[in-house]
């Protein structure tokens, strides 16, 4: 399938204006030049005619490939448009080209187009929109297009680009920008960005989730870092660790975001943002999302997480004495089963979840005192 905008191939080009373009990019052999023009209808009327297998593009059917004229003129089109298709596409148009350049024995005439229009192409970018750029920046009612994404090459470059600025730019920046190339990246199937940017693209699109008592923990070393004498802004933010550490779960994604976007602020108003590399300061897409979506979800379905951050494995409740506890802590009713009464599970573990923290610390001695292990958020399996 092609990509939202669409490839134009020289039955397209009816008034010639792309024609023209490549002429200046390519020198155009006799055989081409001669050749009757697209423009002509019954030229048109016959390419419509034309089986499917003809054309290089036999999905879209473009780019016909039964002359010698056409065939230079598709290779030459193509390599214009060639960012337009992913690329395994790409490869499959190509190779139609190259066989039929070889039917006509004109590869050297193909060839010698490809590389004067991709060369020249890569000086002159194709005519771009919004959606080519991983950002746009707006200030003082002007648009600023930053890390163009319309190609492979450049996909890979605005990953790179995009982490080497990341300390420059606010988080909302990052977030934007990063959602844009993952999602380019895999439009133009493009697989060898590196694990390094693929990770940190990953983060801060915000495509995953955190323990509340982590966070808390680099919420709280941030407020050690603020000076003495801005108490006003230490205090805050020795609130918003506090509640961050009472959060029940693992956070929504939206509540993460304004999260990653308070400590941004923090970050860069305070001058710690020179900490990312010189001392290895985590950035707040790396203390927010530091947890895959697909980890977040097993654990969300595999664990009880209390409200305290204590981690429970739903397997350890199976053999927990759950009446008796649910009976002490006065929900007993609440969590059995609709068809018994026995105790199910899954409505045990999602009341718990919600527990103040005075009965959720009450449950974990209860649990432990059952002899229930009791998982710390960090544990390695967790992660």
């Amino acid at each position: 399938m092609l990509m939202s905008k669409t490839a134009v191939d020289y039955c397209d080009d009816t008034n010639h204006q792309r024609l023209h373009k490549l002429m200046k990019l390519a020198n155009v052999p006799e055989f081409v030049t001669s050749a009757p023009v697209p423009a002509n209808d019954e030229v048109l009327n016959g390419i419509k005619q034309l089986p499917a297998a003809v054309f290089a593009d036999t999905a879209s059917r473009k780019f016909p490939l039964h002359t010698k004229a056409a065939t230079w003129l598709a290779q030459a089109y193509f390599s214009h448009d060639r960012h337009l298709y992913t690329t395994q596409q790409a490869a499959t148009v190509q190779d139609k080209i190259d066989k039929a350049a070889q039917y006509w024995g004109i590869e050297g005439f193909t060839k010698q187009a490809r590389t004067d229009v991709e060369t020249l192409m890569s000086r002159v970018p194709p005519e771009l929109t919004e959606s080519d750029y991983a950002l746009i920046v707006e200030q003082d009612g002007r648009k600023t297009p930053m890390l163009p994404i319309y190609n492979a090459e450049n996909v890979k470059a605005a990953a790179a680009t995009l982490y080497n600025m990341r300390s420059k730019c606010p988080y909302e920046w990052r977030m934007i920008a990063a959602r844009k190339i993952l999602h380019k990246a895999a439009q133009l199937e493009v697989k060898d960005i590196g694990d390094e940017l693929s990770v940190y693209l990953t983060k801060a699109a915000a495509l995953g989730s955190s323990f509340p008592s982590m966070a808390a923990e680099h919420i709280a070393h941030r407020m050690l870092m603020i000076p003495d004498s801005q108490k006003d802004v230490k205090v805050a933010a020795a609130k918003l660790a506090k509640a961050v550490n009472n959060m029940p779960g693992l956070p929504s994604s939206d509540q993460l975001v304004k999260l990653a976007t308070i400590v941004d602020r923090i970050d860069r108003e305070q001058g710690f943002t020179k900490y990312y590399d010189e001392a290895g300061l985590d950035m707040p897409e790396e203390i927010f999302f530091a947890l895959t979506r697909e980890k977040a979800a097993s654990i969300r379905d595999s664990f009880l997480m209390l409200t305290t951050g204590t981690v429970i494995p739903f397997e350890a409740l199976q053999a927990a004495p759950l009446a008796k506890i649910a009976s002490t802590l006065g929900f007993l009713e609440r969590v059995q089963d609709d068809n018994s009464l026995d105790i199910s599970v899954r409505k045990f573990a999602k009341l718990a979840s919600t527990l103040p923290r005075d009965d959720a610390q009450l449950l974990e001695r209860l649990l432990r005192a059952a002899q229930v292990p009791v998982k710390d958020p960090l544990a390695a399996d967790l992660m």
